[in-house]
């Protein structure tokens, strides 16, 4: 292929999402579609001949297709599949999905017929200008249907700052990529990494020795960190968790706004019946439980920012929960003697950070606890 100068990034978002054609991934993970063999489509030879006669698609443009029984056939899965070829420009970032009622995937070639990305949402970072092969394939022998694709163009950051109220997408090539940002007021904040395409982490440093890093507080692999910052400056390390990720993330700094009627109470006496919000930023916060008779006590301590950890400590009694609510929300449900205890609310990470509710429940028990 040709090298072109072109520093533009492209993103092909085809909604919906299905692999295709030498799909490595399914719509259902635990039964992945055959690859379709190379010799049916490879011709014998130059590397051009393998796109003759295809029908092209235009970046910009709604294409629409669908898969039928006339398909060309993938003859180890007995699926169909129709094929596609796109111009695509060096440094170019493309994303590609499906919309539509067919029940497929969709997959990337280059002009020498090698696989390049497949995935619900193929998102591949083009080395080379020249003409590509998009395949749209039903996801099983049984899968037929019309579908579109579409398309669009948009430019990824290549800043290294990160400004409030400002998010950023860019593109992560197995390595760390930093940043800088300044808080001028100090109060409450979030910074969010998301990707679909790796398990993203992030590292936050800032002055007076601060430090944070934080895994998959976001949920579905995403990292956050929520936290208090005081006014300076910070370092922002962003990358995948186990620095072998590549593709796109976005990345987000926001304040946090706490609903005007919210306390935070990070140390006291829980009261059974109430419920307390608090800020764990790595270090664990106790709180003084006392009964008066025999209970049946409940405490539940509940996050989006983080996985938290419930402890409790007394009257002979060691308990700990990491995830007993669902998700990762902790529970201890649990009869106990009259006493006074220490319950300890924490992250199951010491690195994690970010806003909780605890909630305590105590009812009356005539039996006499198991020790």
């Amino acid at each position: 292929m040709a090298k072109s100068s072109s520093l533009s990034y492209l993103l092909i978002a085809v909604g919906g999402g299905v692999i295709g054609f030498f799909a490595a991934q399914a719509m259902t993970p635990s039964v992945p579609p055959e690859p379709v063999p190379p010799e049916q489509v490879d011709r014998e030879g130059d590397e051009s001949a393998a796109f003759d006669g295809i029908e092209r698609a235009t970046l910009g443009e709604r294409l629409r297709g669908e898969v039928t029984s006339a398909s060309e056939l993938n003859g180890k899965d007995g699926s169909r599949f129709e094929r596609y070829v796109i111009a695509l420009d060096e440094d170019d970032l493309i994303e590609v999905s499906l919309e539509g009622a067919l029940q497929g995937v969709v997959a990337l070639y280059d002009d020498q017929l090698q696989l390049l990305s497949s995935a619900e949402t193929l998102r591949q970072k083009i080395d080379e200008s020249g003409d590509y092969m998009l395949v749209v394939s039903g996801a099983d022998a049984h899968s037929y249907g019309p579908f579109t694709l579409a398309s669009r163009r948009f430019e990824l950051s290549d800043s290294d700052s990160l400004t409030l109220g400002a998010p950023l997408d860019s593109w992560l090539q197995s390595d760390e990529q930093g940043y800088t940002f300044t808080i001028d007021e100090a109060g409450m904040y979030d910074i969010v990494m998301r990707s679909d395409e790796f398990d993203t982490y992030l590292v936050l440093e800032g002055p007076n020795g601060y430090y944070r890093e934080d895994d998959d507080s976001a949920g579905n692999l995403d990292a956050s960190i929520a936290d208090f910052l005081a006014p300076g400056e910070y370092q922002l390390t962003a990358r995948s968790a186990y620095g072998d990720g590549e593709g796109v993330f976005t990345l987000a700094l926001s304040p946090r706004e706490l609903p005007s009627d919210t306390q935070l109470r990070n140390a006291g006496e829980l009261i059974p019946g109430e419920s307390l919000n608090g800020w764990y930023s790595g270090e664990a916060l106790t709180y003084e439980l006392t009964l008066d008779e025999t209970s049946i006590v409940t405490l539940n301590m509940s996050s989006d920012d983080f996985d938290t950890y419930l402890e409790v400590e007394g009257s002979g009694v060691s308990l700990s929960d990491d995830d007993g609510a669902g998700g990762t929300d902790s529970r201890i449900n649990e009869q106990l003697l009259p006493g006074t205890y220490n319950v300890t609310a924490r992250g199951y990470s010491n690195t994690a950070s970010g806003l909780f509710e605890l909630s305590t429940r105590a009812e009356p028990s005539e039996a006499e606890p198991e020790l």
